[in-house]
């Protein structure tokens, strides 16, 4: 929060601008610094001679008048922040559990302090405690609470003179730190993150229990040269700092995502993405695609994972992490993933049937059985055999959400669908849930394969990974392959399955039987040739 020292500072400047005043007479009476400096000036310019001593006595005038006005608009501003604070200390700009103020407050002292002329430097920090829903579940609200008011503490210590911290919304707060220079804010910024992630990282004890705190982390830098930041308003620059968090979801809890102009265009693809959704579902902008799975042993065809990919009529394919997240934001999810569903199988129909067809799906909607009913009336009207299905759903959503997960996988095997655990080795998967939940296939992570033969450390956790598929007689997927030395090195391991770019990238669905005949054609070639 902004501290009143006003009277006491001013006091101490004013006293501060006349000792320098008396000081510069008492050496100029002693030394003659303004004859030197008249001297000097009539030697470089001798046209200038008449007006010499005028200039010295100016220049020092104004340079004292420069000083005093920058005291007095400095002055200004922080009679004005400090009008304000008073003002944001009203019920409606306050937040009544922690004290600091809300995100309508926020707002109000974030527009006067962008005005600022003395501070030009400023940053926001913003972060979110990650796992507060959690704690707030299994320990009640008061202990998440409890989690907050300490957070809040720390950032009324972190506050500076001119800085000013809010909590926007429960879990989630930001901290606007004003500057001189680039030097100051950085310095102001290591010791906030360092504090912030300090308590996460020590754990916190309430009543006798210690929490473990995960946070997402932004930092939005108002002084750098981000595309038209100059021109947005308090309401851009606070959806910018939730866009963040939002963001920053997705990296590991100690990552601080910083805002930049990457960041900034896919913000505003991400509006278009919001507002054209659906209808580019309907027109068929958005279609399935298939990327080949290849037996590693007998290096044929053997499935195909059904991809959505959108081709706009104007901005070229978008990315599916982003139209896809824009999809589950606006509720549209169920839509994506059933019309997704259904142009596949349509296609699929037509292709041999020993080729399955892996589809990924979110927890909420594997959870959802009305979504589940029509996912099973589309495989009946396009004449799909369930057994050529195979639901692709990640780690973290099993370990996360085991006992509703399981319970909808086990609805799914009882009517032949497979169930494939993507992205294993990113979560904190144990042997006892690899027991417990009914899954037919592991799926590897490209992240491990694309490193292991750089990566000593990926390359062990690929290893293990096949290791545990055949101990626990499940077949491995490994995707993300795209050097012959990473398909050599997993076939020598005895991986099952092979995908990725090495094969071939996601096809049109007019492209997928030409690639399997063709497939088949180079390997009985190559055969030959061997």
């Amino acid at each position: 929060m902004i501290k009143s020292k006003l009277n006491k500072k001013s006091i101490i400047e004013i006293a501060s601008i006349a000792g320098i005043m008396a000081a510069f007479f008492t050496f100029d009476r002693s030394f003659g610094i303004l004859d030197w400096v008249v001297n000097e000036v009539v030697v470089a310019f001798p046209g200038f001679k008449q007006y010499a001593v005028n200039f010295a006595g100016v220049s020092f005038i104004g340079l004292v008048t420069y000083c005093i006005m920058q005291r007095i608009r400095g002055h200004k501003e922080s009679l004005a922040r400090a009008t304000m604070e008073k003002f944001l200390q009203q019920k409606d700009f306050t937040d009544a559990n922690t004290g600091l103020s809300n995100r309508l407050g926020f707002k109000l002292m974030l527009g006067e302090l962008r005005g600022s002329q003395v501070l030009t430097h400023k940053s926001i920090v913003a972060f979110e405690i990650r796992n507060l829903d959690s704690i707030a579940s299994v320990h009640g609200e008061a202990t998440a609470g409890k989690i907050e008011n300490l957070y809040s503490n720390k950032l009324k210590e972190l506050c500076r003179e001119n800085d000013f911290a809010s909590r926007a919304d429960k879990g989630r707060f930001y901290l606007l730190i004003n500057s001189v220079d680039t030097d100051e804010s950085s310095l102001q910024i290591d010791n906030v993150f360092d504090a912030i992630n300090g308590l996460a990282e020590q754990g916190m004890v309430i009543d006798d229990l210690t929490m473990s705190i995960h946070l997402n982390i932004g930092l939005l830098n108002l002084t750098s040269s981000i595309k038209n930041s100059a021109n947005w308003s308090e309401d851009d620059i606070i959806q910018r700092l939730d866009y963040l968090l939002y963001l920053s979801k997705s990296k590991p809890h100690d990552v601080i995502e910083v805002y930049n102009d990457k960041i900034e265009d896919s913000l505003i693809q991400r509006a278009m993405v919001e507002g054209e959704l659906l209808d580019a579902l309907k027109s068929g902008e958005i279609m399935p695609y298939f990327q080949p799975f290849i037996d590693m042993k007998t290096n044929k065809v053997v499935g195909l994972e059904i991809l959505a990919r959108w081709e706009h009529p104007t901005k070229g394919f978008i990315s599916p992490d982003i139209f896809v997240h824009a999809a589950d934001e606006i509720g549209a999810m169920r839509d994506l993933t059933l019309i997704m569903l259904e142009r596949a199988c349509k296609a699929a129909s037509k292709w041999p049937e020993n080729i399955t067809l892996a589809f990924n799906i979110s927890p909420n909607e594997l959870r959802n059985e009305t979504t589940m009913d029509s996912f099973f009336e589309i495989l009946k009207t396009t004449d799909i055999d369930s057994e050529r299905v195979e639901l692709e759903i990640t780690e973290n959503a099993f370990i996360e959400e085991v006992g509703e997960i399981t319970e909808a996988v086990s609805r799914l095997k009882k009517r032949g669908v497979q169930i494939s655990i993507d992205d294993f080795g990113t979560g904190f998967s144990n042997l006892s849930h690899l027991k417990i939940l009914p899954f037919d296939k592991i799926k590897i992570d490209q992240s491990f394969i694309r490193d292991m033969a750089s990566n000593s450390e990926s390359e062990a956790i690929v290893k293990n990974i096949i290791a545990l598929g055949k101990s626990l007689g499940l077949p491995t997927v490994a995707e993300g392959i795209e050097i012959d030395a990473n398909h050599d090195a997993l076939q020598e391991l005895g991986c099952s399955v092979g995908q990725g770019y090495l094969y071939a990238k996601a096809l049109k669905a007019e492209e997928v039987m030409p690639f399997i005949n063709n497939f088949k054609a180079e390997i009985v070639y190559l055969a030959k040739v061997a």
